[in-house]
């Protein structure tokens, strides 16, 4: 089974945006240095390759790691870690009119969440620079000449945990909602086919005795829309990762 990196992105994004995120978005205080900006960006485009789409560094990821390690700053009156609900404003109601943009509100955390984040973030910023310091040593190259050859042999010889740190954080920047500080605009959504949060419209409508499935975005068939339906290696990942899960395929 041969799958590109496009197919294989499309198949974890979607797990990607069922995952609990954390809340990021832009900054207009960078913290990172311009030596650690240009590497971040240049291994965000090595996780999701730029070609006539958009790939990991125009998906936001800067930003959004860049939000998440100052979640706890002064920058922010709530901690920017969970995003409220349940509308985020972009669909509107049956009469035209939109809902309230409740995404852009963030959630009070109690005092075990709030230590346990405020853990977890500095780790994962000391593991982020940790990983960034030992890239930046490691090229013998001016960090501005380093070409998308030389990121992806960087990143190539990182260590493992690294490798996965930054698999974690593209993929999430690309693929939460755009409240979160990556996406922008639904780019990654579209990257992947993802119609995006669809409340107060829902998947199904109720017609007075039972709900039935919306026609352009039905829950039990591909969407007569897609424009890439899924080939025979995709069905075939599926239905193993299905497998492995302890599911059933019909």
């Amino acid at each position: 089974m041969s799958l590109t990196r496009r197919q294989l992105f499309r198949v974890v994004g979607g797990a990607a945006i069922l995952a609990k995120l954390p809340a990021c978005g832009d900054n207009a205080d960078p913290v990172f240095s311009h030596t650690e900006r240009t590497l971040l960006r240049g291994f965000a485009d090595v996780v999701i390759p730029k070609d006539d789409t958009p790939g990991g560094a125009d998906l936001g990821a800067v930003a959004y790691i860049e939000r998440l390690i100052t979640a706890f700053s002064a920058l922010h009156d709530t901690p920017a870690i969970y995003a409220g609900g349940p509308f985020s404003g972009r669909v509107a109601y049956p009469d035209g009119t939109y809902p309230t943009r409740d995404f852009e509100r963030f959630i009070e955390l109690d005092r075990v969440s709030l230590a346990a984040w405020q853990t977890e973030i500095a780790s994962l910023d000391q593991r982020l620079r940790a990983g960034l310091k030992t890239a930046a040593e490691t090229t013998t190259k001016g960090i501005d000449d380093l070409t998308a050859t030389d990121f992806a042999a960087l990143f190539d010889s990182s260590d493992d945990d690294f490798k996965q740190l930054m698999l974690d954080l593209v993929f999430e920047a690309a693929w939460a909602a755009p409240e979160y500080g990556g996406n922008p605009g639904g780019a990654g959504w579209q990257l992947i086919h993802f119609e995006g949060d669809s409340l107060p419209l829902g998947y199904s409508q109720w017609n007075g005795s039972e709900h039935v499935e919306r026609p352009e975005a039905p829950l039990s068939t591909a969407n007569p829309s897609d424009p890439e339906p899924l080939t025979d290696d995709v069905r075939q990942l599926l239905a193993t990762v299905i497998g492995v899960l302890g599911g059933r395929v019909s």
